[in-house]
């Protein structure tokens, strides 16, 4: 059971990792732009399904919370670095040290992260705004997840003292 799970979220994250890199965003794209679009709209509508597939499993079951946080955090972070590589693209200048899309997932992780190594970093105000509103989502993730997995936890340790009360009773 465990294992459909962790291959769903790996499928999604996948999906979402293909549909950043084939997304045509850049002001000169390399490659077709009409067949980057064709697959990248593909590969947006097996993951607009898959997303919907999840939100429901995580609505549906308390225990699959997690999984629908983890896929939020996912997109999340593939929002931000879409938005900080387009704004790096058609704005240069806004982000010193930002040139790929690898640069721009690196960036946006450790922001997410609060690493901040300082390689990359935003110069421009628009870029800063962003760095604001990304640290935002953040903060509101990262207390939705502690929320989320202190309560996944204490009922697994409720559920297993229940399981040992029921196998040892007094």
């Amino acid at each position: 059971m465990h294992t459909y799970r962790w291959a769903r979220l790996v499928v999604i994250t996948v999906l979402v990792l293909a549909f950043y890199f084939l997304a045509p965003i850049e002001s000169e794209p390399e490659g077709g732009i009409v067949l980057r679009a064709v697959l990248a709209v593909l590969v947006f509508t097996g993951l607009a399904a898959s997303l919907v597939i999840q939100i429901r499993l995580s609505l549906a079951d308390e225990s699959r919370r997690l999984d629908g946080l983890v896929t939020a955090i996912v997109c999340v972070w593939v929002v931000f670095a879409l938005s900080f590589y387009g704004l790096a693209d058609h704005q240069p200048g806004q982000v010193s040290g930002l040139d790929t899309k690898v640069d721009s997932l690196y960036f946006t992780a450790s922001t997410m992260l609060t690493v901040g190594y300082g390689d990359v970093h935003a110069t421009g105000q628009f870029a800063r705004v962003l760095v604001l509103l990304q640290m935002l989502f953040d903060v509101v993730f990262v207390a939705a997840a502690a929320g989320t997995v202190s309560a996944h936890l204490r009922r697994q340790a409720s559920q297993a003292q229940e399981r040992k009360t029921q196998r040892n009773p007094r």
